[in-house]
């Protein structure tokens, strides 16, 4: 009996990862993103500039962490997920005509800045990822001791960059969208997290000190 036991026991937590993994509510997400790993891949030409690598990662990161983030306690309403979903897709509409290519050296380590910190977001928020607002737990270590949504503050800064080696209509115009969406995103985002309202006084700053 103990060894039959014994022999089970190592098998429960491959059972449970792939329970997890198979969970049409994280796998569903993770397949909208392969799109948007895919699209930027097929659509930045090759070799591909420093920039689009660097969204491939990072939407892979995004990717694995939509496969085993962790359930809900809470889940927004449908208007808060289809403002999340617009604000998430809204970039996919920016294009550059290989201007990213031969970007200049200023544009280029904003961009590098840009992805380092959202890449580096990305893991203290680990397994608390999601796009439509939902309570996952409350992170506070990493990048979020010094603003409560650096994952945005880093795109923020990332689309600067863009913005610098890519200025046509189009980039301002998707942009100023994006940027539209995210402010809305972030004051409905604050109201579902338990815990919120001492974190809130603890670290002022929603995106960038002493601004806002």
């Amino acid at each position: 009996m103990t060894s039959a036991a014994a022999t089970l026991a190592p098998s429960r937590p491959r059972r449970r990862l792939v329970r997890r993994l198979l969970k049409p509510g994280n796998l569903l997400p993770a397949f909208v993103w392969l799109f948007l790993v895919l699209n930027q891949a097929v659509n930045s030409g090759f070799p591909p500039s420093f920039a689009t690598a660097g969204l491939v990662i990072i939407n892979s990161v995004a990717l694995t962490l939509f496969i085993v983030r962790r359930d809900a306690s809470r889940v927004a309403g449908k208007v808060d997920g289809v403002i999340a979903i617009a604000g998430t897709f809204s970039a996919s509409l920016l294009h550059d005509a290989g201007q990213l290519k031969d970007a200049q050296l200023l544009p280029t380590l904003i961009q590098v800045a840009g992805l380092t910190g959202w890449g580096l977001s990305l893991l203290a928020l680990g397994r608390s990822f999601g796009v439509v607002p939902a309570d996952r737990g409350l992170v506070r270590h990493g990048p979020y001791r010094f603003v409560r949504h650096p994952v945005y503050a880093c795109e923020a800064l990332f689309f600067i960059g863009y913005a610098t080696a890519v200025p046509t209509p189009r980039t301002f115009v998707v942009l100023a969208v994006w940027a539209a969406l995210q402010v809305v995103r972030i004051v409905r985002e604050e109201r579902i997290i338990e815990g919120y309202e001492p974190y809130r006084r603890a670290v002022r700053w929603r995106v960038l000190p002493f601004v806002w």
